[in-house]
């Protein structure tokens, strides 16, 4: 079952909790903020909107580790503005961006694919996959491998726990930082 939930975007930063769903963001032209939690079970429909997506004093706040009697939340998908600049998000599943991001932290135990990254860092147990990488990025993985498609990045640091690392595209020398921990890395300059 899905339950859809709007609120205008006030243009303070988003913080997502996803507690153990999968979180989908979708950044795109639009005015308002939406949330469609995929769900199984019941009792879900009798919880207020306000406890799934709301602002507070510094932020707005979308959560989705809410438990109500037999229901069980599986997807997250968040719809934000383009207007976003700063977002926050925390998963023990997987993330998924698509549409430009700023300013981000994600941390996603399942691994976390995003298309475009100006500034942030991610962090995850999991794979990470960065469709286009500028501006200061920086990117921990505990055993996961890494995927980085550079371009011409100020500052790009990647720290695996043994995950395989590959980066493509355009970067400076001193401008790419990679640790990794008995993994196997790949450079591909085009």
């Amino acid at each position: 079952m899905q339950r859809r939930i709007t609120m205008l975007h006030t243009h303070r930063a988003i913080v997502i909790n996803g507690g153990a769903a999968d979180v989908v963001i979708v950044v795109e032209d639009r005015e308002e903020i939406e949330v469609v939690l995929d769900y199984r079970g019941r009792g879900l429909k009798r919880v207020p909107d306000g406890a799934f997506l709301f602002s507070g004093p510094h932020f707005d706040t979308v959560e989705g580790r809410h438990r109500r009697g037999l229901s069980r939340i599986g997807t997250v998908t968040v719809g934000l503005p383009l207007s976003v600049r700063q977002m926050e998000a925390t998963s023990g599943g997987a993330i998924a961006v698509s549409g430009p991001s700023d300013w981000v932290h994600l941390d996603g135990r399942k691994g976390i694919t995003i298309g475009e990254l100006t500034f942030g860092s991610l962090t995850s147990s999991g794979p990470i996959v960065v469709g286009r990488a500028a501006g200061r990025v920086h990117l921990y993985t505990h055993g996961g491998n890494a995927s980085v498609r550079a371009d011409d990045p100020t500052e790009l640091v990647i720290s695996t726990g043994g995950g395989d690392v590959e980066v493509s595209g355009q970067w400076q020398e001193d401008a790419l930082d990679v640790r990794e921990e008995g993994g196997k890395v790949t450079f591909r300059k085009e």
